[in-house]
């Protein structure tokens, strides 16, 4: 079976440890500059969020749902789907409790993110078009479910390490009410008609799963984690998810 890999880097090479552990016959495309012909692969993954990229991800051989990224890639866009839905966000500035952990609207990786209890500088921050939400207290979690409309599987949680903020490690282990969080997980991907995958980061506050990310995409580490831990690979969870 081959596999076309769009993206390197952290992602690509997540990617690359899924498909060599499934038996893949493997391709990275790291630029569009070059790009293969796409019918010569039975799958196309991407591992990146670079839109050129992207956009080569379509067709019946694509593990990607374009819609769903689209929604996950916008702080504000996601966060107000998941407020329309009933699902739990930290509080916007100015309510809540100070500090507050200010975002860009897109981005990841940590990039262009701090905490400060300034309320200038997070009001000026939100006039420019950031996010600003309180910063909750707890490890962070992150759950992947997988599937289509009407049938969808939710997978042991991983519990997040950090350095500043940047990922160093996951690890699926008992998490409170964790069954709570995986029903969460499920419930946003129903909301938004989810053909593929989606990562839904949590901290647990107040006794209630609040849901911090969303990423319609292969997430970081935390396949990993549950391909070490429960012999779990998402990438083979992910193609027959949609064959089926």
């Amino acid at each position: 079976m081959k596999l076309l890999i769009l993206g390197g880097g952290p992602l690509g090479e997540q990617a690359v440890r899924l498909g060599r552990a499934a038996g893949m016959e493997l391709t990275v495309l790291e630029g569009a500059g070059e790009c293969p012909s796409l019918t010569d692969y039975d799958y196309i993954l991407p591992a990146t969020e670079d839109e050129t990229l992207l956009a080569l991800a379509e067709g019946e051989g694509a593990l990607f749902d374009g819609q769903a990224w689209e929604l996950t890639r916008s702080r504000l866009a996601s966060d107000e789907f998941m407020r329309t839905n009933g699902i739990p966000i930290p509080a916007y500035f100015p309510e809540g409790s100070e500090p507050y952990i200010v975002k860009p609207d897109k981005g990841s990786f940590g990039r262009g993110i701090w905490v400060t209890e300034d309320f200038c500088e997070v009001g000026g921050a939100v006039n420019a078009g950031f996010v600003a939400q309180e910063e909750l207290d707890g490890p962070v979690w992150s759950a992947v479910v997988i599937g289509v409309p009407g049938r969808y599987t939710a997978f042991a949680p991983g519990r997040l390490t950090f350095s500043g903020r940047c990922r160093t490690g996951a690890q699926c282990q008992p998490a409170e009410d964790s069954r709570a969080l995986m029903d969460t997980a499920r419930a946003a991907a129903e909301a938004m008609g989810l053909r593929g995958i989606l990562e839904v980061e949590a901290i647990r506050s107040h006794g209630v799963w609040t849901v911090t990310d969303l990423n319609a995409r292969l997430p970081m580490l935390t396949p990993d984690a549950l391909l070490e831990s429960e012999g779990v690979n998402l990438l083979t969870e992910l193609i027959a998810a949609l064959k089926a």
